[in-house]
């Protein structure tokens, strides 16, 4: 009888072990974190641009490539070496943003939020930050733009844009609100990297309440990158080393 008694309270102690161990590991298993939709909406948003630029860049590349075979070409061929050379010259410095430059596109306007604040938000929260401007920029290109200004001045690719206070600086310069951000390209395309539900601009203007305002216009003049370009870590690579 004793026995048969030890025996029962080892197969309880077994199940009730079992079912301790069942239960940890569902608890476990249940841990989840939460994600906020935004966070995920950013992200998506994030990872198709970066798409879209790799996309660009190879294109890029791929057009440097066929440049240099047509270099060489040229010169075998003993041909306008030096005309080809003056007119390449020419053409990148319209790529470049060291002319001055026209044509149709858009002109966006941003600047802070006047909504109420909710409770304990800070007043950062509706003011134009570095990062909203650079991200608008990032949109554009990705959209195909061909020459960009903010507040007159001619973005290059080591253009700096950084907060300074309640104001910006930008190529060296301070600059306060609004922003004014002029870009080159397709109007229906550039607008639409700005507008549409899934576009950085329309979450500025949607979900933080900046003043976001974009116009399509037919024509409109961008000046040349009146700054000199001061390379710090950047030298010519001679041939042979």
């Amino acid at each position: 009888m004793k026995r048969n008694v030890w025996k029962f309270n080892i197969l309880m102690f077994a199940i009730v072990l079992g079912l301790l161990c069942t239960l940890q590991f569902k608890n476990v298993q249940g841990q989840y974190e939460y994600v906020p939709m935004k966070v995920i909406h950013d992200y998506k948003i994030a990872m198709e641009s970066e798409k879209k630029e790799i996309a660009n860049l190879r294109e890029m590349i791929e057009d440097r490539k066929n440049k240099i075979t047509e270099y060489e070409k040229i010169k075998e061929e003993g041909g306008r070496f030096k005309e080809t050379m003056e007119e390449e010259i020419n053409a990148q410095k319209l790529i470049s943003g060291f002319v001055d430059v026209e044509g149709p596109g858009v002109i966006l306007t941003l600047d802070d939020g006047t909504r109420e604040l909710y409770e304990g938000e800070e007043a950062d929260a509706v003011m134009v930050h570095d990062a909203d401007i650079l991200n608008i920029i990032r949109d554009l290109k990705v959209a195909g733009a061909e020459a960009i200004s903010i507040n007159g001045q001619r973005l290059l690719a080591n253009s700096e844009i950084n907060c300074g206070g309640h104001s910006m600086r930008i190529n060296n310069q301070f600059f306060a609100q609004p922003f004014i951000i002029k870009a080159i390209g397709d109007p229906k395309k550039l607008e639409a990297a700005l507008i549409l539900p899934v576009s950085y601009g329309a979450k500025l203007k949607d979900i933080y309440g900046l003043y976001v305002e974009v116009n399509t216009v037919l024509n409109m003049k961008i000046p040349k990158y009146s700054e000199g370009v001061d390379f710090k870590y950047l030298k010519v690579l001679e041939e042979g080393e």
